[in-house]
């Protein structure tokens, strides 16, 4: 039954995304991000709902009135060199098979990636995308986090089965991520039952994070916390999530949770622990011996590579850091363009911030900005012992940097416009008269 209903929602609106390029992109966002067909039993498990959806997102875009040049800045350009970087480390891959297929999926992921620098172009927009993000990852958080009360904390939460966030490390991090938008959403709607039920689910994400049994989870989730409380406004929301989160890992996670996260103590005490830093040596070693591009995606899989670099006895396994399999898998110069990736971003948003600081009328943006930063941070952060270098999520959050960054400046230089033309009008009026001007003329 969840098959049939799926597959009528979905083939119902390819007629609107063929129409709504923008649309399309939403959806794609959906599929991708919640993966609602994992959780069917039958024939769409498997059925190529995300490439559909994108082939119809595409053909609407070649043929709708839309803009399709891709605005030119410092993370579009990188963005395009990391992919082609990427592509050529899969042309001499040690393991040549997987990571041809490996590289197909991560440049199907940054084609849509581009799309959204191209149609996401306008407040709206964004802010449709930041809530298409919240509802398809915060299911899980909702989810998750009720299931970890329910049954006393006893069980690990998980994602859905053969996707990006199927671990429960990697659920973990998405949350963590996810956060901070609901934080946005809230306070930036009218309607009061929504602020609170967003409320409600940013408690129990928090919780659902815990559920994991994550470890890098719960110092993602910590810095999250901590950014939420520095750079959000109205904190007493985030003062009571963050209350309910401690107490239900103080006084209701079961000891054998208590006993994890007190591993983190001394990782080199625990397996895990361990093998994480033998693969981070494995990928240095690696990258030392082939500096320019590295081994290629899965470079780890091979056998007389990981006997040849990884330390003696060492277990083989994923390189379990953003940070380190970039190095091992595409040398020093993919490291360099990656680092660059989430520096241009993080320096759009701080750019945002500083623009918007003391405007009412962008308030929005530097809220934007400010839970855009939190984001990248829990990823940076909880990142560096997860192998999520390739995240689809942080990708598009790159994006979305630089399309604020992009509709901030043009309504300043339209503001400043307005204000030339008529000195008495102040800053607030100008603004008005922008977002008019935009709704006649858009």
């Amino acid at each position: 039954m969840r098959d049939i209903a799926l597959t009528l929602l979905i083939f119902g609106m390819i007629p609107y995304i063929l129409t709504r390029p923008y649309w399309g992109l939403l959806v794609w966002s959906w599929l991708g991000y919640m993966n609602p067909h994992r959780l069917c039993f039958g024939f769409a498990i498997t059925f190529p709902w995300v490439q559909l959806v994108a082939i119809a997102t595409l053909a609407s875009l070649v043929f709708s009135k839309e803009s399709k040049r891709v605005p030119r800045s410092p993370l579009s350009v990188t963005l395009l060199l990391f992919l082609l970087w990427t592509g050529l480390s899969t042309l001499f891959a040690v393991m040549p098979d997987s990571a041809w297929t490996k590289w197909q999926e991560f440049a199907k992921v940054l084609i849509m990636v581009f799309v959204t620098l191209v149609m996401v172009n306008t407040r709206e927009r964004m802010h449709w995308l930041v809530w298409m993000i919240v509802c398809s990852l915060g299911f899980y958080g909702l989810k998750g986090g009720l299931f970890t009360l329910l049954r006393g904390g006893s069980n690990h939460v998980l994602g859905p089965p053969g996707t990006f966030i199927s671990d429960n490390n990697a659920l973990a991090l998405a949350l963590c991520m996810t956060l901070p938008f609901m934080r946005y959403l809230q306070l930036h709607s009218s309607h009061r039952i929504v602020r609170i039920g967003l409320g409600v689910a940013m408690a129990l994400t928090g919780v659902a994070v815990l559920g994991t049994y994550s470890r890098g989870g719960l110092i993602g989730l910590a810095i999250v916390g901590v950014a939420l409380l520095l750079k959000s406004r109205h904190k007493i929301t985030v003062i009571l999530s963050l209350a309910v989160i401690g107490a239900t890992a103080i006084h209701f996670m079961p000891p054998e949770w208590s006993a994890r996260m007190h591993t983190l103590q001394d990782a080199k005490k625990t397996d895990s622990g361990e093998t994480r830093i033998q693969s981070w040596k494995f990928a240095t070693n690696v990258a030392l011996h082939r500096p320019l591009i590295g081994g290629g995606f899965d470079v780890y899989q091979s056998e007389s590579m990981w006997s040849a670099y990884a330390p003696s006895g060492s277990i083989q396994r994923a390189v379990h850091s953003i940070y380190f399999r970039a190095l091992g898998e595409q040398g020093f110069v993919g490291l360099l363009l990656f680092l660059a990736l989430l520096f241009i971003s993080w320096r759009n948003c701080a750019r945002v911030r500083k623009l918007t600081r003391r405007n009412p009328d962008q308030s929005w943006a530097f809220d934007l900005a400010s839970m855009l930063q939190a984001s990248l941070l829990a990823f940076m952060v909880s990142g560096a012992f997860l192998p999520m270098s390739y995240f689809d999520l942080a990708y598009q959050l790159m994006a979305l940097s630089a399309v604020l960054a992009a509709c901030v400046s043009k309504e300043g230089v339209s503001a400043d416009s307005v204000r030339g033309r008529f000195p008495h009008v102040g800053r607030r009026k100008s603004a008005a008269l922008v977002r008019r001007s935009d709704l006649t003329h858009g």
